[in-house]
């Protein structure tokens, strides 16, 4: 049972004669004079039963501690040191006994327990072995009223403020033992509502007495004190407890907090935790939101201690996703009160509640915020662009967006590396909806890569989010919001800066968008490239085609899983044919692009799935998922009907290719090979090695014409050879 500790384990079977050495085994080595009591009184006990000539059996033991503490009590003044002993013993032989057997025994040991825990002279040591008694007794009834053990459970209940602590310590390990049972065990759970009553009016009772009138002024320390150790009970038992208890308890803490005590606060905020984590019978969803936005307003980077905001962060995380699971209307509806929340814990630098306030901002986003809230705000916000004024107030989504947003203000400068691990994981939930959402996110991020890096010490975790809003949108969306701006004069006014970005984040893109988009940068690149030259600006023309290779070299992540290949290849074929002829240093960009598009599909349609060990980003798992068998076919048929002209113009290529290029030719025109018919790949390597033929014939014929001079040899436009035409 989850998050409840089994005191009794199930009867375990021992040599009936080992009892009292397993008992003196276990206590024989402390010096503890309890200890050395239950080591004696155990030992008078077996010798008691050899002298009568009685079995040692578990249940002879039993019989005959039950019978020593009975005459015990019947004395003016029993002997506290031994009925501990006799406590322990009775504890140790339960554990060793039935549940069938203890059944039989209820009534009887119900009211010996009940007597012995009244004695004044028992101790520590005899009162935490008899709870545990206690607590076996009532898991092990069947079809109960609660009037048979109400007396016996209100033994626990009498020491939940015990002044001793391991007494109420155990006092309250078994109330929540027995609290999980009841729920859990079908035949316990009538028991359930009137057991949680019997705390919950302890509760009220010292709640009214901490805060009672000027007549019981002096009973209030007292009652403040005992008021903290039920509030202990509750941080483990409130779990387990009825509907109708937990509710009203949870009530009462919301006038608790108001009274703005760190050591009531951090109580109430334990025992929420342990009720959002562990309960599994029903919570009110309503009373537990209301009390965490009654914490979450409460948090405030001045007043706060860093315990106490590590604590509500943590609470606010494992609170809102429960109360989401329990009533999503509700919790979706206060997200921006905690998110408004979590920012303050972010700007109070406090490095464990930092990091407890980060984990809660990820977990909610992927938690808390689905496709209904996303689809309310973007739907908002078409309507509103449709309009001359906007006529209702932001949504859920978009305040949250801008609590978001707020966390890249220069008052979290210090803590911007976190901030971006936050924005970053909006963008993946918001995928391309980011585009709507969170537009002026993306534009912050862009201001800031503008910082000197004197001031900035986040640069690579800046390129990372950005990187992520990349890959969120997709490059047509968000080149549309923040440009390459290649056509200004100025290069120092482009963002060059986002090449390695969109090399890096770019993934379900679209092909047509980059032949229509992309490659006519590349054609106005060469021509200023062509015109910077013919100025005499070397240097500027460098940069340019520097710029022109950096186009080109988006190609392999358009690639990686387009999203129209099936529609778009035949429009970008005609352009890397030509380049592939015309432009020697892009051959190897277009080649791997051709190998990721071949490799991608074919391992889709084989049922081949990446490796696990391999951690890929919510932005091409979103886009792999879109890879089916179906799509995977229809992309290949395209890459099919063009595979011929591809592996006309990559051979003619490879035959004029030099050493550095001609491997990766080689793999492309395999991979291209490997998709075709069989027919066509014998005719296309008939056809090939005829050509092959042809020019090893060609080059035999340019030596036996060479004249002695090297030079000439050496000058020969014919540069073909046996070497070189391979």
């Amino acid at each position: 049972m989850e998050g409840v500790e089994m005191e009794a384990a199930p009867p375990v079977e021992y040599p009936s004669e080992d009892f009292c050495s397993l008992v003196i085994s276990q206590f024989s080595n402390s010096n503890d004079e309890h200890h050395l009591h239950v080591c004696t009184t155990i030992g008078a006990i077996s010798q008691e039963l050899k002298d009568h000539n009685l079995p040692l059996t578990p249940i002879a033991y039993f019989g005959s501690t039950c019978s020593s503490l009975d005459r015990f009590l019947s004395s003016t003044t029993p002997p506290g040191h031994l009925i501990d002993a006799l406590l322990t013993i009775l504890f140790l032989v339960i554990d060793r006994l039935s549940s069938a057997v203890l059944r039989t025994k209820y009534v009887y040991l119900s009211e010996l327990l009940n007597r012995n825990l009244q004695v004044k002279s028992i101790g520590v040591n005899g009162v935490v072995p008899g709870l545990k008694c206690v607590s076996r007794l009532l898991i092990v009834r069947e079809k109960v009223e609660w009037a048979e053990v109400a007396q016996l459970y209100g033994v626990l209940v009498s020491y939940i403020t015990d002044d001793r602590p391991k007494v109420r310590k155990q006092s309250h390990l078994c109330l929540r033992e027995v609290l999980g049972y009841f729920q859990l065990t079908p035949v316990l759970a009538p028991l359930l509502a009137p057991a949680s009553e019997a705390i919950t009016n302890v509760f009220e009772r010292f709640l009214l007495l901490a805060g009672g009138s000027d007549e019981n002024v002096s009973e209030r320390p007292k009652a403040a004190q005992e008021l903290l150790h039920i509030l202990d009970a509750l941080k483990i038992s409130l779990p387990y407890m009825s509907l109708k208890s937990s509710t009203i308890i949870l009530k009462y803490f919301r006038s608790l907090l108001e009274l703005k005590s760190l050591i009531v606060t951090r109580r109430i905020t334990d025992a929420l935790n342990a009720l959002c984590l562990h309960s599994v019978g029903e919570i009110s969803a309503e009373a537990l939101l209301d009390l965490l936005c009654s914490l979450a307003t409460t948090v405030s980077p001045d007043e706060s201690s860093a315990d106490s905001m590590t604590c509500t962060a943590r609470l606010l995380d494992a609170g809102m996703k429960r109360v989401y699971s329990l009533n999503r209307q509700i919790s979706v509806v206060k997200l921006p009160v905690v998110f408004s929340s979590l920012k303050d814990v972010l700007a109070s630098e406090h490095e464990e509640a930092l990091v407890a306030a980060v984990a809660t901002f990820k977990n909610l986003i992927q938690s808390c915020i689905d496709e209904s809230l996303i689809k309310q705000g973007v739907d908002q916000i078409s309507v509103s662009a449709n309009a001359a004024t906007r006529k209702s107030g932001p949504t859920v989504i978009e305040k949250v967006c801008a609590t978001i947003e707020s966390l890249l203000d220069y008052h979290f400068a210090a803590v911007w590396d976190m901030s971006f691990q936050i924005v970053s994981t909006m963008f993946d939930k918001l995928g391309k909806y980011s585009f709507y959402l969170l537009k002026g996110t993306l534009k912050s991020l862009a201001d800031m890569q503008k910082l000197p890096d004197e001031d900035f010490a986040f640069r690579k975790q800046l390129h990372e989010c950005i990187g992520t809003a990349l890959g969120a949108m997709g490059p047509e969306a968000f080149l549309s919001l923040l440009p390459l701006n290649l056509e200004s004069k100025d290069l120092s006014e482009s963002n060059l800066w986002l090449f390695p970005i969109l090399k890096q984040y770019t993934v379900g893109a679209h092909l047509d968008f980059f032949t229509k988009s992309i490659l006519p940068l590349v054609g106005e690149m060469k021509r200023k490239s062509a015109l910077l030259k013919q100025e005499g600006k070397l240097y500027s023309a460098s940069r340019v085609d520097g710029i022109v290779y950096s186009l080109w070299s988006l190609l392999p992540s358009f690639c990686n899983y387009p999203v129209d290949t099936a529609e778009s290849f035949k429009g970008l074929e005609r352009a890397l044919c030509a380049a592939l002829q015309e432009e020697p240093h892009v051959r190897g960009i277009i080649c791997s692009s051709l190998q990721i598009l071949v490799q991608q599909n074919k391992r889709i349609l084989e049922g081949k799935e990446n490796s696990p060990n391999i951690e890929i980003s919510i932005a091409e798992e979103r886009a792999s998922v879109l890879y089916t068998a179906h799509v995977a076919s229809s992309n290949l048929s395209t890459l099919k009907s063009s595979a011929r002209e591809l592996l006309s113009v990559l051979t003619g290529v490879y035959f004029k290719s030099s050493k550095d290029t001609s491997g990766i030719l080689q793999s492309t025109i395999g991979e291209l090979a490997s998709i075709l018919d069989k027919e066509v790949v014998t005719w296309f390597f008939k056809k090939t090695m005829q050509k092959l033929l042809n020019v090893t014939q060609e080059a035999g014929k340019s030596r036996n014409s060479k004249s002695s001079d090297l030079m000439q040899v050496d000058n020969s436009p014919n540069e073909s050879s046996l070497s070189t035409a391979r």
